[in-house]
């Protein structure tokens, strides 16, 4: 039993008064927190260790066979840190933080101390076996974000440098579904995957039936470092792909749940602006992340050490507000592509339903 799916249904009709009221609530079923709260993340990585090897982490290769984690108690106090800060969704990443034996000892300190949505973001491996699904539920994770980077073993598989990688993380979302748990995706978007995004959107919404998902722009750094030849592209070149990949959504008449375009600026995205993350730069509205050697930082502090702007972008509207783009991105491909915004977008191609917190600047709502 579900005791959010009167309330977000409700919250959803009268904000959207036109929603196909049965198709949304057939969408929620497994949506076991408020839907109309902005996203607040706090988000802990607890492993360096993965058993994936892919093509596009900004992580150093070394790391990957690295005990390098931070002690369970150094976890709680950054959960606990971020709940006192207002986050209400517990991100648990690494690696591959199914490897740590301790991970359910995560989840239960985290629904302890009241996080309505806790997240497990993993690329499926363990999680293909339903015993081990089903514990990790118990444990008290609510929401698993699988890998998915392709949308078929072909690009998937070859991205994580690891065959049978798409058979477990379809495997891992059957389980989910099985045990009516709510299932989101990441994809890092490349130069050998962007040009399948409309498939892969579709793939993902209709017949999956995902719901929140973090489609993120790749950073150069770390392995990208060692494959850049094969994964460089520039973001505008992905944008028409990503655009028609999105109207799947908005052709649905269905709202985003949550933001979905990472790491992309305002500038190429106008029209998507409600649903882009991590573009701004007020160190206020930054959540917390915690590394692992266990130190804590604010995650727009961190972004913007990490970014740098052009010249035109004194000119846009936004430029206040935004952090620009990372350094290694504009070392690499320099700044023409950006075109200043003369005017802060009104209209939206994509609905959302979730509120801002009072006093923003911006309504992301949409038509």
């Amino acid at each position: 039993m579900n005791p959010f799916l009167k309330s977000n249904l409700r919250f959803a009709l009268t904000g959207m008064p036109g929603l196909d009221a049965a198709g949304f609530k057939k969408r929620i079923q497994s949506v076991k927190w408020p839907i109309n709260l902005k996203p607040r993340v706090c988000e802990v990585t607890v492993n360096s260790a993965c058993n994936s090897r892919c093509l596009f982490c900004y992580g150093d290769p070394a790391s990957f066979d690295s005990g390098v984690e931070p002690k369970l108690e150094e976890i709680f106090r950054a959960l606990y840190a971020g709940r006192k800060q207002g986050c209400w969704i517990a991100a648990i990443i690494g690696g591959e933080p199914t490897l740590r034996p301790d991970i359910d000892k995560i989840a239960g300190f985290a629904r302890k101390i009241g996080y309505p949505c806790i997240k497990l973001c993993s690329n499926g491996g363990r999680l293909s076996d339903l015993k081990y699904a089903r514990r990790m539920a118990e444990s008290g994770f609510n929401m698993f974000d699988i890998a998915l980077h392709g949308h078929n073993a072909l690009i998937h598989d070859k991205l994580l440098g690891v065959s049978g990688s798409f058979d477990n993380a379809m495997n891992a979302i059957k389980n989910m579904k099985r045990l009516r748990l709510e299932v989101g995706t990441n994809q890092v978007i490349n130069a050998l995957n962007y040009g399948h995004f409309r498939r892969f959107f579709e793939f993902a919404w209709q017949e999956l039936g995902i719901n929140y998902y973090n489609i993120i722009y790749l950073h150069y750094r770390g392995c990208v470092v060692h494959n850049i030849e094969a994964l460089k592209i520039k973001i505008s070149a992905t944008a028409p792909f990503i655009k028609k990949g999105l109207e799947v959504l908005r052709n649905s008449g269905m709202p985003a749940l949550s933001r979905i375009l990472v790491n992309f600026p305002p500038c190429l995205f106008p029209e998507y602006l409600n649903i882009l993350a991590d573009w701004e730069s007020e160190a206020e509205a930054g959540d917390p992340l915690m590394s692992p050697d266990g130190s804590i930082i604010n995650m727009a502090v961190m972004k913007n050490k990490q970014s740098i702007k052009a010249m035109a972008c004194a000119r846009c509207i936004l430029d206040k507000r935004c952090r620009g783009l990372d350094r290694e991105y504009m070392s690499l491909f320099g700044d023409l592509e950006l075109k200043p915004l003369v005017k802060t977008p009104e209209s939206f191609a994509v609905k959302t339903i979730f509120k801002e917190k009072k006093g923003d600047r911006l309504l992301f709502k949409g038509d």
